[in-house]
């Protein structure tokens, strides 16, 4: 699966996921804190991925060098990960719609659980993020290695004699 793929997947699953948690915060109990959280997670990875997207697809998309493959990876793992999250959420695996009707919804997670989930996703928020900076700054550095000389840092002692300043002299 190429990487815009894989965005869009993740994309369409998280959208799944943040909706059934918009279900049971609606109508569950006492898990309101642990679902705005779970929600709130979501919805940045969300954004994070639309983008992802945004640059995947823009005139820049050729130079994402550092982060093509480990955005792919982590679209992949993350879609892997929403798609279990989504068959724990969904009323229909453990009530049947009968049992159920008339009835508030029990969120499934304990708050231990939504600890780990959001844990992992913000590791993956981490991954994206680091890996569009390493793009970036690779981007930056190739500017700026095109467009200065040489520097040269010398070290000068002040009148005091006890601090130092770094000075740059450039080099002809």
């Amino acid at each position: 699966m190429d990487g815009a793929a894989s965005v869009i997947a993740v994309l369409q699953v998280a959208g799944q996921v943040w909706s059934l948690c918009w279900k049971y915060y609606s109508d569950a109990k006492n898990a309101k804190s642990d679902i705005e959280r779970l929600m709130g997670n979501v919805e940045a990875l969300q954004n994070l991925f639309q983008r992802v997207q945004e640059l995947a697809k823009g005139p820049g998309a050729a130079k994402l060098v550092a982060s093509k493959e480990l955005i792919e990876r982590t679209a992949l793992e993350l879609e892997q990960e929403f798609k279990a999250l989504q068959k724990i959420l969904e009323p229909g695996n453990r009530q049947s719609i009968l049992k159920s009707f008339g009835r508030r919804l029990r969120w499934p997670l304990q708050k231990e659980d939504v600890d780990k989930v959001f844990q992992l996703l913000e590791r993956h928020k981490t991954t994206l993020i680091t890996a569009m900076n390493c793009d970036q700054i690779l981007r930056n550095n190739k500017n700026v290695f095109r467009g200065c000389r040489m520097l040269k840092v010398r070290h000068i002692t002040t009148d005091s004699g006890n601090m130092k300043t770094a000075v740059c002299q450039i080099l002809e």
